[in-house]
């Protein structure tokens, strides 16, 4: 899979390979206590600065602009996607198109058979973009993440190759 020159787009969003200069143009990361509120340190994690090469990384971008990441957890299969939009485009529907473009690539133009998604459990927003985007809720895993809230439990969705 040659994910380094892939440009997917549609409805005024498009994602291209992640560059350096992208975190900065964005200006949000999980780290930001708004963008981050769900996010955690997952539990199952290849040890930093794993690589791998078939895990893209992507920017979300808006007319353009870079407002998001979405990216494919290194050294995890399935591949578990996750994404985050910048707090002042969030309700305008860009996550969900980011997801359903880049799913779609992963499942109908690499192969891949199936795609996990985990959210915080009371992240609503995101299980909203994850059904939208064509993922079905596919149960809870007690272990997943340490949420910031002391939370361990992610619930799991999954798209599939039709």
């Amino acid at each position: 899979m040659n994910w380094q020159d892939v440009v997917l787009g549609r409805d005024g969003v498009e994602v291209r390979p992640w560059q350096e200069g992208d975190a900065e143009a964005v200006g949000t990361s999980p780290r930001d206590p708004m963008t981050g509120h769900y996010f955690g340190r997952a539990l199952n994690a290849p040890p930093p600065g794993t690589g791998d090469p078939e895990a893209p990384m992507f920017a979300i971008l808006r007319f353009g602009a870079p407002v998001g990441r979405i990216w494919f957890r290194p050294g995890i299969r399935p591949f578990e996607v996750g994404y985050y939009v910048r707090t002042d485009l969030w309700g305008q529907g860009i996550a969900t198109r980011a997801l359903s473009i880049v799913a779609a690539w992963m499942l109908d133009e690499n192969g891949v058979e199936e795609i996990a998604l985990f959210t915080h459990p009371e992240n609503f927003a995101s299980h909203k973009v994850a059904e939208r985007a064509g993922f079905v809720r596919d149960g809870i895993r007690e272990d997943y993440a340490e949420f910031k809230d002391g939370t361990f439990r992610g619930l799991r969705f999954v798209r599939r190759r039709t």
